[in-house]
């Protein structure tokens, strides 16, 4: 996406990111960034650390099954959130370095890495979920056939 823009703009399209160089304000937005991507990494350790902890036979389970591609998901919500959060804190040393026309293209990187990481993390989250309601159910199941 950051590629095309950039063709974009060397073909002749306006550059949107141009008002972004010159404003004043675009430091507090990079740096706004940086703390939204240092939520978005703490918040994929703590759904790691909810994977990873003694659960259910259930997640055992899944860790097994899934194995690798398991291992891959957990460090791509990871590592999209640190490296959002490097973006953002090179686009706001750049615009301080009197670099600013690499600032925005930074900041434009660190958003994707960043909503690229929340919206597999929210996935994530929720087939975690889908697991834990399966074993309640079960539980559930279990207990109602005991009565």
């Amino acid at each position: 996406m950051v590629a095309l823009q950039a063709v974009l703009v060397k073909l002749g399209v306006p550059d949107v990111l141009l008002s972004l160089q010159e404003a004043k304000g675009a430091n507090d937005l990079y740096l706004a960034m940086l703390s939204v991507a240092a939520l978005q990494a703490s918040f994929a350790g703590v759904v790691v650390v909810f994977g990873l902890s003694t659960q259910p036979q259930a997640f055992r389970n899944l860790r097994v099954k899934a194995g690798p591609a398991l291992v891959d998901n957990w460090m791509s919500i990871s590592y999209s959130g640190f490296s959002s959060a490097g973006c953002a804190l090179i686009a706001a040393l750049a615009n301080m370095m009197k670099y600013g026309q690499l600032a925005p293209w930074f900041f434009e990187v660190s958003v994707l890495f960043c909503v690229h990481g929340v919206v597999r993390l929210l996935w994530f989250l929720k087939q975690l979920i889908k697991v834990v309601r399966d074993v309640d159910s079960k539980e559930a199941q279990k207990e109602s056939e005991r009565r």
